[in-house]
């Protein structure tokens, strides 16, 4: 074999672990995790704003309920004097008992406020428990899938490794200024920087070469590096 012949196994290497790299870069369970990740941040936006708004109602649930019950404490203590017996004038007792009647009216308006927003806050904290159930859902099978890529990548990455081994073996026969131009061609040409000559095509870009081109090709010495006319990939003859 000669050292162009060579230059088409490391071409081989080279291409077998870009589709590796690709297969690896584009598994299926990939687009499957991102689309599990963008269903779970959508979960936690939501969740976000739902619970701001259930700790605003519950917030305000606890205003009520405290003041109700400083209301209650009030009312409860004009009670006592009603019938403590320390308390004798009429008028007195006329105000303290109106003093009763409103603080009593003030903590049931309030208990009821309170439980209209308890009532409110029922369905958000619902709504909160379906998030939760769906989110964990979406985390799960999001797991799953990393344990499916994290497999699959081992095992590419393997075989990417022996394909770059078996390239570092190939190109000690190549010589490095033509290694450097190959290099150089396949960073260009979209990985392959070599290509076999079959009869009058290029199997690199899959043209024919003009008559008078390819019979320069063809004339040029042995250990000549030739390109293709037509892409500018090494021809190998």
């Amino acid at each position: 074999m000669g050292a162009l012949d060579q230059l088409l196994v490391v071409q081989d290497h080279d291409t077998r672990a870009d589709q590796l790299r690709h297969q690896r870069d584009h598994l299926p369970e990939l687009e499957q995790a991102r689309t599990e990740t963008a269903a779970i941040a959508a979960i936690d936006a939501e969740r976000t704003r739902l619970g701001v708004e259930l700790d605003g109602i519950r917030s305000a649930e606890r205003r009520l309920e405290d003041e109700a019950t400083m209301v209650q404490e009030k009312a409860a203590g004009v009670e006592r004097r009603l019938y403590d017996g320390s308390v004798v004038a009429h008028k007195e007792l006329e105000d303290l008992q109106a003093d009763h009647r409103m603080l009593t009216t003030r903590q049931a308006q309030l208990e009821d406020q309170a439980i209209e927003l308890m009532e409110q806050a029922e369905p958000l904290q619902t709504e909160l428990d379906g998030l939760d159930e769906r989110r964990a859902t979406h985390q799960a099978s999001l797991d799953g899938l990393h344990a499916v890529i994290e497999a699959a990548c081992a095992d590419l990455d393997a075989r990417i490794a022996v394909e770059l081994s078996a390239r570092d073996a190939a190109v000690v026969d190549v010589d490095p200024a033509v290694l450097r131009d190959y290099d150089s061609l396949r960073t260009r040409l979209g990985g392959v920087g070599a290509a076999r000559l079959d009869g009058r095509r290029c199997e690199g870009c899959h043209l024919e070469i003009p008559p008078g081109e390819l019979d320069q090709v063809r004339k040029a010495p042995e250990d000549a590096t030739v390109f293709c006319p037509q892409c500018g990939r090494i021809l190998v003859r």
